[in-house]
């Protein structure tokens, strides 16, 4: 939620109708589509079903356990159709090459398997139009980078916070 906003002057409209689906690689994203013009905050997704694994050994719904990603272990990142992560986290990037850490970050109260991950506010809010599509991605598929003993597939349902 916003800083500064009680529970009770919650403002989250649900955007799909179906649940939202990703996987851990092969650009296997899941899309949505605004139905509402206007700008955004922030968005949240809601656990529905399902688990990712960034490699055989660590299960999770919005990112990588393994000890590797010490403290930065979110990896879900929406995008717009060309790719381009929303600044909604603290990604942690290397430009230079394939990292296993790319797109890797941490919210305060939130885990890889809480059942909500409330992405941090945009500055400015997003603006968008109905029919907008975006894209939820596992990092480590959005960057191509260590996926290849990446498995499973997790579904959520998506919510923004309208200004």
């Amino acid at each position: 939620m916003p800083k500064g906003v009680t529970k009770e002057e919650e403002n989250w409209e649900k955007i799909n109708n179906d649940p939202v689906c990703f996987g851990a690689r092969d650009d296997e994203y899941g899309a949505f589509n605004i139905q509402v013009n206007g700008q955004i905050f922030t968005f949240k997704l809601v656990h529905i079903n399902g688990s990712l694994r960034c490699n055989p050994s660590y299960q999770s719904y919005w990112g990588c356990s393994h000890r590797a990603y010490e403290e930065k272990r979110l990896t879900t990142v929406i995008t717009t159709t060309a790719k381009d992560a929303l600044s909604l986290a603290d990604y942690s990037k290397d430009e230079a090459g394939c990292n296993l850490k790319y797109y890797s970050y941490q919210i305060d109260g939130i885990t890889e398997n809480s059942p909500e991950l409330v992405f941090n506010n945009l500055s400015p809010p997003l603006s968008v139009s109905v029919g907008q599509e975006f894209q939820i991605w596992f990092g480590e598929d959005l960057s191509d980078c260590t996926e290849h003993d990446n498995s499973g597939r997790t579904c959520a349902d998506v919510y923004a916070w309208y200004v």
